[in-house]
């Protein structure tokens, strides 16, 4: 059986550079042998699920089953309801799902105890999702109206100096991204684009 992984963030992968390795981490330690990367709101066109799906439907066979595996159901599926198609009414039926946050082992749509505990564990997610985007909207709405709301928090980019104050002082990567609660993809670009940019003056 070909295990194929799925990595996806709603922003982009520098931004998001800790869900994008624990992803990716817990992909390698399923097993997985090829991946498909996306940095797309689940919202939007996802051409690499589509063509993930794509392919797979086209080489799955009763003698090479294709298991496409998400390290979460939120980062390959809309909703429960897009969960439960796909899992149970595939195009292909030798195309089957792991999904490592419900079970650890690959979903059989005819299993109905599986995929009733299936069903529970995604809207139970679901559920505290819905909770969580209810509770920040509101948050964010009574502090407009205190005067409170200032924003999102800084990107990387903001904090750019922050990161430059904190190598001058000895900090390793690691620390510096800890400390300032960005990706370490994120020091490391900045570490790059501020040695090229002193580079350029100097002229060396």
């Amino acid at each position: 059986m070909d295990l194929w992984g799925y990595v996806r963030v709603s922003v982009d992968r520098v931004q998001q550079a800790a869900g994008w390795e624990d992803q990716i981490d817990t992909l390698r330690k399923v097993g997985c042998e090829r991946f498909f990367y996306e940095e797309a709101s689940t919202r939007k066109e996802r051409p690499e699920f589509t063509r993930m799906l794509s392919e797979a439907g086209k080489l799955a066979t009763p003698n090479r089953r294709i298991c496409l595996v998400a390290a979460k159901m939120d980062r390959a599926f809309r909703d429960l309801a897009a969960a439960d198609e796909a899992i149970t009414r595939p195009a292909n039926p030798d195309v089957i799902w792991l999904l490592p946050d419900l079970s650890q082992h690959p979903l059989d749509p005819k299993d109905p105890t599986q995929m009733l505990l299936v069903r529970m564990m995604g809207a139970v997610a679901q559920f505290e999702r819905d909770r969580l985007a209810e509770r920040r909207a509101y948050g964010i709405e009574r502090a407009k109206k205190q005067g409170k709301y200032k924003g999102r928090k800084p990107t990387a980019r903001a904090k750019i100096p922050e990161v430059l104050k904190l190598v001058e002082r000895g900090f390793r990567p690691d620390e510096i991204a800890k400390q300032l609660e960005i990706g370490r993809a994120s020091v490391f670009r900045i570490l790059r684009d501020h040695r090229t940019e002193s580079s350029a003056t100097t002229g060396g």
